[in-house]
């Protein structure tokens, strides 16, 4: 017996949000890591950025407000995108309603 393309998406498990959440904060990190890091070494190194006192690292900071800034960023696009998919649905409904009064 043969599945349509249909059933198998059906069929495949979804994935769960606290592994989607805990992979968009990896991310978050990560990208934040490289820019407060490992660019701040490479301008330090090439001479574009002074290096700091003793004492005084700004990369530590600058990596906190990176992955606050991200995840913010993050879940503004998801509100957003739910906020335009609400909205859609809502439309899809007003029409689907409107067909049934027609017929």
């Amino acid at each position: 017996m043969q599945q349509t393309g249909d059933q198998l998406q059906s069929e495949a498990p979804r994935p769960r949000t606290t592994s989607v959440l805990a992979l968009l904060a990896a991310a978050a990190l990560i990208f934040s890591y490289l820019v407060s890091y490992a660019l701040t070494n490479a301008l330090v190194a090439a001479n574009l950025m002074q290096r700091w006192a003793p004492g005084h690292d700004p990369r530590p900071r600058r990596m906190l407000i990176g992955f606050v800034a991200l995840l913010m960023l993050i879940m503004a696009i998801g509100a957003t995108a739910r906020w335009i998919s609400k909205r859609q649905l809502a439309r899809i409904d007003e029409m689907e309603e409107e067909e049934r009064g027609e017929a």
